[in-house]
């Protein structure tokens, strides 16, 4: 092969040397640009020396982040991630990176940048959990993008840093406050939406329960609950995914089983029976919804599936359903609880077990909880409570 030549195009310079032929036909690699030629030749070795070891010329990718990290996505992650890392991976990418690098090209990305980023999401105030998740997506972005695809030489995100255990942020961690909900405003809330309303059972399953938002809606009747043994078996959630309401393995992998309690139970065995009816009355206008071997939830392939929540013809019920409950719950008249979200139904359903003095062991596994750590942070934020209280 021939050897790197400059030469001047304008007002810049070029470098070029020659590739593999093909088909009998001589071809060069060139770039353009430089301002020296002492640049432009010292780029030319490093391409050149590139495309000895690859049979490839190198060249930075001018793609933008953003539009790489959709590529990534696409191509690593549907292979290489679990459904709900796809999920959070996209969230933080969504909210936090593309904002504030995807303008960026990929080839111009350095690791004092991106170091900067995490120390400001840090005085920002998020988690030390959610920064390591974005650091964890620059690496890992940035380390395929060296290979196999040899858009970069080198990973910029390789050495990036965690801020200090002992470090202060300048703003208070984002922790969301969540609330256990009093007896009278929750007996107002299921006033409001009583049984055989098509919120009434996804917000039992939060309060006698505990389930997350997208566990409650994701329980098959037929297959999930033992009904002699008054058990749930929570194996599923449910989560928008690539268009379809997907069901994929509960946060944490946390499949599990839960007691009923004989309330709960009770009224499952009602919503069956109210199923199978509503299966008579509408004969064959009935939806008879089906879940493919995706997990994905749709009317025209896969097994059929009877989920707990659901409409009457047999419809799907959307999870979407809550931030309608959300709405009337704040700002209805004789209503009007500000501190309700779904997850005050979950918290006020653990604040009880351990009130009444259940295991923290126990608690941890009903709840799906990642470590024993998050429930020992909720039972001595309780002991608080009840010590300001006496």
């Amino acid at each position: 092969m021939g050897q790197v030549t400059a030469r001047k195009r304008g007002k810049t310079w070029e470098y070029r040397f020659e590739t593999a032929s093909i088909s009998g036909k001589r071809t060069q690699s060139s770039k353009g640009g430089f301002s020296t030629k002492k640049e432009a030749l010292e780029a030319g070795v490093l391409a050149k020396a590139e495309y000895d070891k690859t049979g490839k010329a190198f060249k930075p990718s001018e793609k933008s982040y953003s539009d790489y990290l959709d590529e990534w996505i696409e191509n690593y992650g549907k292979l290489e991630l679990a459904p709900n890392t796809i999920l959070s991976y996209k969230k933080k990418i969504k909210l936090h990176i593309k904002p504030e690098l995807g303008k960026n090209k990929l080839s111009a990305l350095s690791h004092e940048e991106l170091q900067k980023f995490l120390q400001k999401k840090f005085n920002e105030g998020f988690s030390r959990n959610t920064i390591s998740i974005m650091k964890s997506i620059l690496n890992n972005s940035l380390s395929y993008a060296v290979f196999p695809l040899k858009y970069l030489n080198f990973n910029p995100a390789s050495s990036l840093k965690m801020p200090s255990k002992n470090a202060i942020p300048k703003n208070p961690t984002r922790t969301k406050n969540r609330y256990v909900i009093p007896n009278d405003k929750l007996d107002l809330i299921l006033t409001r939406f009583p049984e055989g309303s098509t919120a009434h059972i996804p917000i039992c399953l939060g309060y006698y329960c505990g389930l997350r938002h997208g566990e409650a809606f994701a329980i098959d009747i037929n297959n999930d609950i033992d009904f002699e043994k008054g058990i749930l078996h929570l194996t599923h959630q449910l989560q928008f995914v690539n268009n379809f309401w997907t069901l994929i393995n509960p946060k944490y992998d946390s499949v599990r089983d839960i007691d009923l309690s004989q309330k709960m139970l009770d009224l499952l065995i009602r919503e069956k029976e109210r199923q199978e009816n509503n299966k008579i009355k509408y004969g064959e206008y009935y939806r008879q919804l089906k879940v493919n071997n995706k997990g994905q939830l749709n009317y025209d392939e896969g097994k059929n599936i009877q989920l707990v929540t659901m409409r009457e013809n047999g419809e799907f019920l959307s999870p979407r359903i809550i931030q309608h409950v959300g709405r009337v719950v704040h700002y209805e008249k004789g209503l009007e609880y500000k501190e309700f979200d779904f997850h005050s139904l979950r918290h006020t359903h653990t604040t009880m077990l351990l009130s009444n003095g259940a295991d923290i062991k126990y608690v941890q596994t009903r709840l799906g909880h990642k470590n024993i750590k998050v429930t020992l942070d909720i039972y001595y934020n309780l002991k608080d409570d009840i010590r300001e209280k006496n």
